[in-house]
């Protein structure tokens, strides 16, 4: 695949990851993640991460899960700060990690209901974007 192959399906993924379809981005940063090498590699997969982490929250309501795959991301990220492959991934990690907090902040035993499906309303309007360095 030729490198500007991979950007428009890295852009692609992006775009998807930032209206909530994290699924489909998950999948799409899996393919690409094949293909990459070095940092551009570590930034995939941790994006890959982020978006099974998303998914398994919002879809299946895992709380744990999702804590997990996002702290293997922002470990991951920490070093790649502020930017690479032309992404701002320092802010994204700031606020990845304010947002993983909101998640640990929520009740481990609840996992249905009126109140666990507003919380998920709540938390999706606040996931961070993956956003391109300025």
């Amino acid at each position: 695949m030729s490198g500007e192959n991979k950007s428009n399906a890295i852009d692609e993924a992006i775009e998807r990851f930032n209206r909530g379809e994290y699924f489909e981005a998950a999948e799409m940063f899996e393919l690409e993640s094949r293909g990459a090498d070095g940092e551009l590699k570590v930034v995939i997969d941790s994006l890959n991460r982020v978006s099974a982490a998303l998914h398994l929250r919002f879809e299946r309501g895992s709380r744990q899960g999702a804590i997990n795959l996002i702290s293997q991301a922002m470990l991951a990220l920490e070093e790649m700060r502020p930017t690479r492959a032309g992404l701002d991934l320092g802010r994204f990690c700031e606020e990845l990690h304010a947002y993983s907090e909101e998640i640990r902040a929520t009740p481990r035993d609840e996992h249905a209901g009126v109140k666990h499906r507003a919380r998920l309303f709540l938390e999706r309007r606040r996931v961070p974007k993956i956003a391109r360095a300025r």
